[in-house]
């Protein structure tokens, strides 16, 4: 709809880490078009990474933000490859204003 969606609107994927670099946890979300969910899904749990939820907070939008959130517990750098694996998924799938286009069809 031409209107710019940014992180200042709480559409961003991040990874928060705590613990040591043997013993750490990794929360955050991803916030993905539709046709990009099942591929970072297939990511995260390849890599032993939790899926706590999915969901969207907006109605009547095109295209339709999903967020996933996620967790996992283990050597700090398992978890980031596991996130990384996940970020990867993202932009793979069909342009953004190409969807927009044919759903307004």
């Amino acid at each position: 709809m031409g209107a710019a969606i940014n992180a200042r609107m709480g559409l961003n994927t991040w990874a928060a880490f705590l613990g040591t670099n043997e013993n750490a946890v990794v929360a955050g979300d991803v916030a993905m078009v539709e046709s990009e969910l099942t591929p970072v899904l297939k990511a995260l749990r390849k890599n032993d990474l939790d899926v706590v939820a999915i969901h969207h907070h907006m109605t009547g939008v095109q295209p339709t933000v999903i967020f996933l959130h996620y967790w996992g517990k283990g050597p700090a750098e398992k978890l980031g490859a596991g996130f990384r694996a996940a970020l990867d998924q993202l932009g793979k799938s069909e342009p953004v204003h190409s969807l927009i286009e044919r759903r307004s069809k």
